[in-house]
């Protein structure tokens, strides 16, 4: 006896077909689709050992991480809901993309094969703030409820919604407040998300804060600079993002380009002033501090290699101060701007030589292309008044389009306009608001440029 059992991804109805094989009925298969196949009874069931189980369509996971989530065990008796309920648990494990079964019996004797389909491949499982356990401790929370539990999940399924109840029943069971949340978060490279399970209302605060390695900047110093380590529930990855976003720049500044810091190590503090609080530890490889050996320009030719240097404005042999060359990138964006190069990628590629502690970069540029003046639209101004502050834009149609020339317009051509009303006319606008827009023609290359003033009346007036 033979039956196919396909199932139906999750949230959808299953509908159970059971195709019963006896002897060469396959040659009578258009007659007999107008009555339903019979389906074996619980009673044709009973008694059938489960010899064998295969799986069939894996590519990263190993059979017998499939056989254990099914619940399935050999030599057990088997039925048809039993079967049933084994794919269903498979498929609600968000293991699997699809997945059908065929089952065959033969003299007491049962074969189930599940053909399967995998999920797009799992995503790391974080435990972020579970300071009460170690991480073995966690696993076996895990695996209670999930044996194959490999410390990964997959993006969407029951198997989050299932770790999140092993670990509240954890939390439980050390009586332990606080609920268990569960996230999609992206690593601080932004290459690969992660799934974070974190506990709420838990109380955990940061009361003492060390910085092993620290030798370049004084730990105190550091320390200081960690208010919002301090003023924030315990997060495991929020140190680690304030770390790289608040505390690293400190080191870069000073010509530390690869200082780093390591998993932040946490306990809860046993100084009677700390009670109930932590006491964090947060490693850092502070690395060596380099100078700067110059940049290579790769893809620019709109603008030349010298003018990008001086734009940079870094010098042979100084410090390599990372707050500086990024200001100096700002700086080179802001020349291709004034070339009509409206959004230009650049991404620079340090390249360091520890034997003389310096640093080259490599940026790649896309310039992109260049646009040039389309149409001056004023709004907002008497015919009279439109044709006077035409008279005072400087960028003619066609010319290359200058990015930051409508905001220095503003602060020169358009004052002046409004100053030259009071003198010679002896007239104001009142209090108004000014402002311009920018709307790129991408097939014909040109930028149209809006101004618009409207009265302000929560503002008394802005005139000279």
């Amino acid at each position: 006896m033979a039956f196919l059992h396909p199932r139906a991804p999750r949230g959808t109805s299953m509908r159970i077909l059971l195709l019963v094989v006896v002897g060469l009925l396959f040659t009578q298969l258009d007659a007999s689709a107008q009555t339903p196949p019979p389906q074996p009874s619980p009673q044709q069931q009973n008694g059938v050992r489960l010899a064998r189980i295969d799986v069939t369509g894996l590519e990263r996971l190993k059979p017998e991480q499939v056989v254990t989530e099914s619940g399935l065990q050999v030599g057990q008796a088997i039925d048809a809901d039993m079967l049933d309920a084994a794919a269903e648990r498979l498929l609600n494990s968000g293991l699997f993309k699809k997945l059908s079964y065929r089952f065959s019996s033969k003299a007491g004797e049962g074969v189930v094969t599940f053909v399967v389909e995998e999920a797009a491949a799992n995503m790391p499982v974080v435990f972020d703030n579970f300071i009460w356990f170690t991480n073995d401790e966690l696993l076996a929370a895990v695996r209670k409820h999930l044996p194959s539990f490999d410390g990964t999940a997959p993006e969407a399924g029951g198997v989050t919604s299932t770790i999140g109840r092993a670990l509240t029943e954890l939390l439980r069971e050390r009586k332990i407040a606080g609920e268990v949340e569960h996230m999609l978060s992206a690593t601080l490279t932004g290459q690969r998300a992660e799934h974070v399970f974190s506990v709420k209302g838990a109380g955990l605060r940061v009361c003492k804060l060390s910085f092993p390695g620290a030798t370049a900047i004084a730990e105190q110093a550091l320390v200081e600079k960690s208010s919002g380590i301090f003023n924030n529930e315990y997060s495991r990855g929020f140190v680690m993002e304030y770390a790289a976003s608040s505390l690293a720049p400190l080191y870069h500044e000073r010509g530390y380009l690869r200082a780093n810091f390591h998993s932040p190590e946490v306990a809860l503090a046993k100084d009677a002033d700390c009670a109930g609080q932590l006491s964090l530890s947060l490693p850092v490889d502070e690395g060596s501090a380099y100078v700067w050996q110059g940049a290579e320009w790769n893809g620019a030719s709109g603008v030349t290699a010298q003018e990008l240097d001086a734009a940079l404005g870094m010098r042979a042999r100084e410090l390599a101060n990372g707050a500086k060359i990024a200001n100096g990138l700002n700086a080179v964006r802001k020349l291709y701007a004034r070339r009509g190069y409206l959004a230009p990628r650049v991404a620079g590629a340090p390249e360091f030589d520890d034997e003389s502690r310096s640093v080259l970069y490599r940026f790649n540029v896309e310039e992109g292309p260049q646009y040039r003046m389309g149409e001056l639209i004023i709004n907002g101004l008497s015919e009279k008044d439109t044709n006077d502050l035409r008279t005072r834009w400087r960028l003619a149609p066609r010319e290359v389009y200058d990015s930051n020339y409508p905001a220095e317009f503003l602060r020169t051509g358009f004052r002046e306009f409004v100053q030259e009303l009071r003198t010679r006319e002896g007239r104001t606008l009142g209090a108004y608001k000014v402002e311009t827009s920018e709307k790129p023609d991408r097939e014909r290359l040109t930028v149209d440029v809006t101004i618009t003033v409207r009265p302000d009346e929560k503002k008394p007036s802005t005139l000279p």
